[in-house]
């Protein structure tokens, strides 16, 4: 058993914010003269961590320079000090030298091991005595490609017999990996048939984990790990059982979204949520049927059901920013899949009872959503932007059964992309050059007449990044401090733009977080010592992307488009431009298709290729047909939106 020793110095990473506690706890080494002999792992391990700190560029605000420079000069010798400590590390001694190694400072002892290539060496009985003692060491091991490879055959024996090391393979081929932990390298002799009998024997034990299961069964094949049909269905039927077993146990909490459009309403739309957590929705008939023009009823979409924002931004997408800190953290995710939580199950939920509902109410007064869409995209679109005037939509009769629709509406919405891509790229729709191509088009190559439309946050920056969660994630402890600590102020942002804040009620460990944001040029203090915000548009524009993922450039008003084009010079944002930004591109790709996501959908290949559900399943065709309506209402409101935004620029001009 490792002890723990937590006034130990570590470095965990460059943009880790508390790296400025870690190197006050190492400054008494500093100060103090190097010995001439260490006999004690830890102490030398210690110094490994302090003189990362030096290899990364990262000193206290509170050294001189000369403190500084000498420090460096230390550092210098502490790598020496390693190395010699290391080249005295055998296989006789390394089995009690490692027991020895503290807790936190197994990831330092295993690093060294590899990059100086200790592990050459220690004897393969040794090294998987070492593993059989500390079975749950596979993890760091892993993460070690020279360790991996050179003791390639013992960890494949360790793999075929490890509990969990289907859970590793997973986490390595199909996982998300949200907190960029290392990388993990899988011995070459395990191959695919070991990988999958791997997955199979996890799925026939006890020690299965529901979250692994559902990723078995929507994992993506590749060429080095791919998953049967068989085994699938074995997953399938598995998380099928396990999920209806747990709800069973544990019960859950229901939740639910009530639609209405009552007469004399007091308002034009409402909200609110009942005892029964169910959302109730209100929208006045009487403004409906008032507001009758055909492009009046196709902008409710907008206005009244909000399916997008005040930038014309598809507001039913999934967000990050939405999903709850236990949404984020809890389970396991795949890299490959859409993130649905809670709130975009209610979002889904809403969208899909106001065009349900929505669709009965137009049918009232003798049209219908498909009519009303087939006038805004062959009238009104021509009448107020110019627009092709030959431009088509074909449209199903009312007697049509929703398994009918769905099959004329999929191709009438290719036919939409396809029309005004080559509306973009010619300024007409030549009919005879649409028909030549009989294939999809992709949701991302649908261009927009409008260069530098969507403007993009540069997750690369990682400074930028780090700047960005301490303002705005809930999880920063800077909005917790006197005397706003009852004011239940989520964020740093949100406290700063409604209290002045007095720099001087921070705690010690969180003015290094602080600094960080002066030393970035973000906040500074007044004569008084409040903070203030020194370029607020800047901070404006980082919190929107924050929120949303990208932003509408021309909805922006001149000082944040000024703003935002000097951030893409200093490489914290950067300008694309499409119909539909990446977010959007997600949302249509989860419901169409699995070319991004494998638990997509595909409702294209599906309606396209004939692969759909029997035709008398009807609530199946009724969803299908429901949700390609959406998805038409919202590429005609995207259509609107470009042309709107291309017309204001040729006025300006």
């Amino acid at each position: 058993m490792h002890k723990h020793d937590l006034n130990r110095v570590h470095f965990y990473s460059k943009e880790d914010m508390a790296g400025g506690h870690q190197l006050s706890k190492g400054e008494h080494i500093l100060k103090t003269e190097i010995k001439s002999n260490y006999t004690d792992i830890n102490d030398v391990l210690e110094l490994h961590n302090l003189k990362k700190y030096f290899d990364n560029e990262l000193y206290l605000r509170s050294w001189t320079q000369k403190e500084t420079d000498d420090f460096k000069e230390k550092a210098i010798e502490y790598g020496k000090i390693v190395g010699k400590f290391f080249s005295t590390i055998n296989d006789e001694n390394v089995i009690e030298t490692y027991r020895q190694t503290l807790h936190g400072y197994i990831h330092s002892f295993w690093e060294i091991v590899s990059s100086h290539s200790l592990f050459k060496r220690i004897s393969k009985p040794n090294f998987s005595k070492i593993l059989e003692d500390e079975p749950h060491l596979i993890h760091e091991i892993l993460t070690h490609k020279g360790i991996v490879n050179y003791y390639d055959k013992e960890l494949k024996l360790f793999l075929l017999n490890y509990p969990t090391s289907a859970e590793i393979l997973l986490s390595v081929y199909e996982a998300e990996d949200e907190f960029n932990k290392n990388q993990k390298f899988i011995p070459k002799s395990l191959n695919i048939a070991d990988k999958e009998n791997i997955i199979s024997k996890y799925l026939d034990s006890a020690e299965t984990n529901l979250n692994y299961i559902g990723l078995i069964e929507n994992v993506r094949n590749r060429n080095d790990f791919k998953i049967s049909e068989k085994t699938r269905l074995k997953a399938k039927r598995l998380h099928k059982k396990e999920t209806e077993k747990f709800f069973a146990d544990q019960g859950g909490m229901s939740y639910g979204v009530s639609i209405s459009f009552p007469e004399n309403a007091s308002k034009i739309k409402d909200g609110r949520i009942d005892d029964d957590l169910v959302v109730n929705y209100t929208y006045s008939l009487d403004f409906i049927k008032n507001n009758n023009h055909p492009y009046l009823l196709f902008q409710n979409f907008k206005f009244l059901f909000e399916f997008i924002d005040n930038q014309n931004r598809i507001n039913l997408v999934s967000k990050k920013s939405q999903l709850g800190l236990f949404e984020k953290i809890m389970g396991v995710n795949s890299q490959n899949e859409y993130k649905v939580g809670s709130g975009f199950s209610l979002s889904e939920m809403t969208s899909r009872g106001q065009i349900y509902g929505y669709n009965k109410i137009v049918n009232e007064l003798n049209t219908s959503i498909e009519n009303i869409l087939h006038f805004a995209f062959t009238k009104a679109f021509q009448e107020r932007y110019s627009f092709a005037d030959n431009a088509r939509f074909l449209i199903s009769t009312a007697n049509n059964s929703n398994f009918e629709k769905v099959k004329l509406l999929a191709p009438e919405f290719e036919s939409i992309l396809k029309q005004f891509k080559l509306y973009v790229e010619d300024g007409e729709i030549d009919f005879e050059l649409l028909q030549i191509s009989s294939s999809p088009t992709t949701i991302k190559s649908i261009p927009s007449l409008n260069r530098n439309k969507y403007i993009y946050f540069n997750n690369d920056n990682q400074e930028m990044v780090g700047c960005s969660n301490l303002f705005f994630s809930d999880q920063t402890l800077l909005a917790f401090v006197e005397p706003f600590k009852e004011e239940k102020y989520h964020t740093f942002f949100d406290l700063l733009v409604n209290e002045q804040v007095d720099f001087n009620n921070y705690e010690q460990h969180q003015k290094s977080q602080l600094n960080y944001l002066f030393d970035r040029g973000f906040i500074k203090t007044d004569d008084e010592g409040f903070i203030q915000i020194i370029n607020p548009a800047r901070l404006f524009i980082l919190k929107d992307l924050y929120d949303n993922e990208f932003a509408s450039f021309y909805r922006y008003p001149l000082e944040f488009q000024k703003e935002a084009f000097q951030m893409a010079n200093e490489n914290i944002v950067f300008f694309e431009s499409s119909l539909f930004s990446k977010t959007e591109q997600s949302y249509f790709n989860y419901f169409l298709n699995k070319s991004e996501f494998t638990n997509g959908l595909d409702l294209r290949n599906s309606y396209l290729h004939g692969t759909q559900a029997d035709p008398e399943e009807i609530q199946k065709h009724e969803y299908a047909y429901f949700t390609y309506l959406k998805l038409v209402v919202l590429t005609l409101l995207k259509i609107d939106d470009d042309l709107q935004i291309s017309n204001a620029i040729k006025n300006r001009n």
